[in-house]
Order: structure tokens, then C-alpha cells, then sequence
């Protein structure tokens, strides 16, 4: 935004909602309903671009959360764009499981599809996001994103190792830990 003429006193703004899908055929009237939209301020922004954004997200239905902008970077690195890439690496790991095994693959099956239920799907579905977007969000929040990437690999080796050392306790405590994760995020998200 710093690259705008003067006259403009841009603020930046990211709704934190969204489909895998893109374009006006999946459009819904209520996509911002009670989502957070988040806003950043630079050097040029007033109180009058200030107003304006509020009330852009007010009406769109959203709530604002003021950030500074490297701390919106951070955030969505860890929120948006590592889970996408999450999902991105699962369908890179199981879709070829799942196709036919022709001279150059090895064998696959695609009954894998069949037998995938909610939890692949749910995992799976960010996959299909616009990829030019997520290109481009990758490549200009690439330290934010590359550090998520590191604290995922770490303790996606510290999971590895765990399974492999087989202790029933541990592995029960360390999911029993992600589940209250889990639920603390949900009344996070439930009472906002």
C-alpha cells in the first residue's frame, strides 16, 4: 500500500472468511455474517479512511479487528495459509495412492475415494482453493508462512517419533492435549 499515490489514504483489510471455491456462482449473501475482518493501518492512513473501513465492514455484516500489519501477516501464516498447505500436502500424499497404476506409477486404486469419509474430506477441502491466490499469498507472506512450516515440521517429527516409540500413555496424552486444544479454539470461536 505504500506504493499508492498520496491522495489515496489506504487502509488494508482481510475478511477472515471464505470457500474453496471461487467466483459468483458461489457467492452467499451471508459469507461475512459475524466473521472477523481484519484491518491494518500505514503511514497514510487517517481517522477519515479509518471511519470509512469500519463502516465497510459493518456493513458487509463483519466485525473489525484492528492489527499491525506484520502482525496480520503472522496470524494468517499460522490460521490460513499453513492449513491450506496442510491440506495441499495430503491430497500430494493420497491422490496418487488413489489413481491407477499405469507404466510410469505404482500402483494405485481408486476405490481410496470410496472408502474416504468426513475427515478426509474436511481435511482435503482446502486443496481446492484458488491456486493463482494462494500462490501469490505464499510467495509475499513467505516468512511467516516458511516459519509455520518449521514449527509444523517440528512437531510433525515429534509426532513420528512418538508413534514410533509405541508408549500407549503417551500417545494418549499428547492427542488428549490437541483435543482440549481443540475445544478451548471452539468456545473461543463459539462465545466471539
Amino acid at each position: 500500500m505504500a506504493k499508492l499515490p498520496p491522495p489515496f489514504r489506504a487502509v488494508g483489510g482481510h475478511p477472515m472468511c471464505g470457500k474453496e471455491v471461487a467466483g459468483l456462482p458461489a457467492a452467499t449473501a451471508d459469507l461475512y455474517d459475524s466473521q472477523v475482518f481484519i484491518l491494518t493501518r500505514n503511514q497514510r492512513t487517517d481517522k477519515v479512511a479509518e471511519t470509512l473501513a469500519e463502516q465497510v465492514v459493518t456493513a458487509v455484516g463483519a466485525h473489525s479487528l484492528w492489527l499491525e500489519p506484520q502482525k496480520h501477516d503472522d496470524m494468517v501464516a499460522a490460521v490460513s495459509h499453513l492449513p491450506y498447505l496442510v491440506s495441499a500436502v495430503l491430497m500430494a500424499v493420497v491422490a496418487p495412492q488413489a489413481t491407477p497404476s499405469t507404466a510410469e506409477t505404482a500402483q494405485g486404486d481408486e476405490r481410496l475415494w470410496q472408502v474416504s469419509a468426513s475427515g478426509f474430506r474436511d481435511t482435503a477441502r482446502l486443496s481446492g482453493s484458488d491456486a493463482a491466490m494462494l500462490r501469490d499469498i505464499l510467495l509475499t507472506n513467505q516468512t511467516a508462512v516458511l516459519a509455520q512450516l518449521r514449527a509444523y515440521q517440528k512437531q510433525f517429527t515429534a509426532v513420528q517419533a512418538l508413534i514410533k516409540r509405541g508408549d500407549e500413555n503417551e500417545i494418549s496424552a499428547w492427542l488428549q492435549a490437541r483435543q482440549g486444544e481443540y475445544a478451548q479454539y471452539r468456545h473461543v470461536k463459539d462465545e466471539g
